[in-house]
């Protein structure tokens, strides 16, 4: 039995599929459409057609993808630099200043530090009797907001103030 061959509208419609559902970068695009069409017979460069048709039609745009990531990475508590370095892990070349300006996103990071430093550890005091005990934590505090991707600056005086 013969395998049917793949077409342009083929990969046009795989990748409209992934759109509707929510935005992509290019690259992503491209990643998931070479992985769906791996092993199955595939003209080359027909992905890249079918992506550059939906770039100049624009329903394909890495900056609508980093716009939309870059406010879910927010809504989720996360930093500038983890928001910085998802952008980059996806295939998308962009400043973050830029994308939070074109999006008209208006974020004090240190807010949105505390915010986070305050959902996770509630009530919970830093200070305890022994001195080393205290250094530890505040060095398990320290690694968490860093990990969320916030600057030192962002949250130091937030370890001193518990």
């Amino acid at each position: 039995m013969e395998e049917k061959r793949i077409t342009g509208a083929d990969v046009r419609r795989s990748a409209m599929d992934l759109l509707a559902r929510r935005e992509h970068g290019v690259d992503e695009l491209r990643r998931k459409l070479h992985r769906r069409y791996a092993r199955r017979l595939l003209d080359a460069g027909l992905i890249d057609e079918a992506l550059e048709r939906l770039v100049s039609e624009d329903l394909l745009s890495d900056t609508r993808f980093a716009e939309s990531l870059t406010r879910q990475m927010i809504e989720r508590g996360m930093g500038p630099r983890r928001i910085v370095q998802e952008l980059q892990a996806r295939g998308v070349d962009a400043e973050l200043d830029s994308v939070l300006e074109r999006a008209q996103i208006d974020v004090d990071w240190f807010d949105q530090a505390f915010t986070v430093y305050k959902k996770k550890y509630r009530d919970e005091p830093l200070h305890r009797d022994e001195p080393e005990a205290t250094f530890k934590e505040r060095g398990r505090r320290a690694r968490f907001m860093q990990y969320r991707g916030f600057e030192a600056e962002h949250f130091m005086s937030l370890l001193d103030v518990d």
